[in-house]
């Protein structure tokens, strides 16, 4: 089994406990860091709505904005939000909002159909 010095946690560690880098010239080595004093530093700077800001193609600013005027509120329902959802339209990409986990759920499972939406409101109207 090979060892590898890790320059953050000091440890002598097995290189299977190192991940991978590749250099722009194509040559492969081993991490100067160990993977578990990787993930601790990339969790300093994680932010939980860079994935979604970038999907789609938000600035800071903007996605800033929109957060704010929902207020932590479902555009939708009003309810105070745990998990929010950016709402965007399937064949565009445009965003349209902000809600809650389950009307966004619902609105993707219905297929952003306002046929469909009616008629549930006509179901629910008529019992």
């Amino acid at each position: 089994m090979e060892i590898k010095y890790c320059n953050k946690c000091s440890r002598d560690l097995p290189t299977t406990k190192f991940g991978l880098r590749t250099y722009g010239n194509g040559e492969k080595a081993l991490q100067s860091k160990c993977k578990d004093c990787e993930r601790v530093i990339r969790k300093q700077y994680y932010k939980p709505h860079e994935y979604a800001r970038r999907k789609f193609k938000l600035s800071e600013e903007d996605y800033n904005t929109l957060i704010n005027r929902s207020q932590g509120l479902c555009e939708v329902c009003n309810t105070p939000m745990t998990k929010r959802c950016i709402d965007h339209d399937h064949k565009t990409g445009k965003v349209r909002g902000v809600l809650c986990n389950n009307c966004n759920t619902s609105l993707g499972l219905l297929n952003d159909s306002v046929e469909t939406l009616n008629k549930l409101i006509q179901y629910l109207e008529q019992s």
